[in-house]
């Protein structure tokens, strides 16, 4: 399976939203502001998960396996599990981003970060709650 980047306008429109509870732990879809500067996702994968990102608003920085591209407005990417991937905002405005997990349940993630950061929690409490929730860093030497 390879990854599919459509361009905006490219794609077919079709209007879904839903929540784990309403696809029966098919999926998990969020929406996240990402600030100008800011990185949303450090190089990483999964091995039981795929990620389907849409950008809503404003520009991110993809990177997809080795490539990078710039994500406007309308972009729609899948990242196949196994496929190294991250994002960042290099731009000087808000980003908006949806984006959707395969299988659900990834949004327990976030609600633990969300604990861990306000008990400051150290590196190695982070490093264990990303393996559980099947996010695999790039070591920094490969991240280039």
């Amino acid at each position: 399976m390879k990854a599919v980047v459509v361009a905006p306008g490219a794609g077919r429109f079709v209007a879904v939203g839903a929540s784990e509870t309403e696809t029966g732990g098919l999926c998990t879809v969020w929406e996240s502001q990402i600030a100008p500067g800011m990185v949303g996702g450090g190089a990483h994968h999964h091995r039981g998960r795929d990620e389907f990102f849409y950008v809503l608003e404003g520009e991110l920085v993809l990177r997809i396996g080795e490539e990078r591209q710039t994500a406007r407005a309308g972009t729609f990417a899948f990242i196949p599990r196994g496929m190294i991937h991250g994002f960042h905002n290099a731009s000087s405005a808000v980003a908006t981003l949806l984006v959707m997990h395969h299988p659900a349940g990834f949004e327990r993630y976030f609600e633990e970060v969300q604990q861990l950061a306000a008990r400051r929690g150290g590196s190695e409490e982070q490093a264990g709650l990303a393996a559980r929730f099947d996010v695999i860093p790039v070591p920094a030497s490969a991240q280039t």
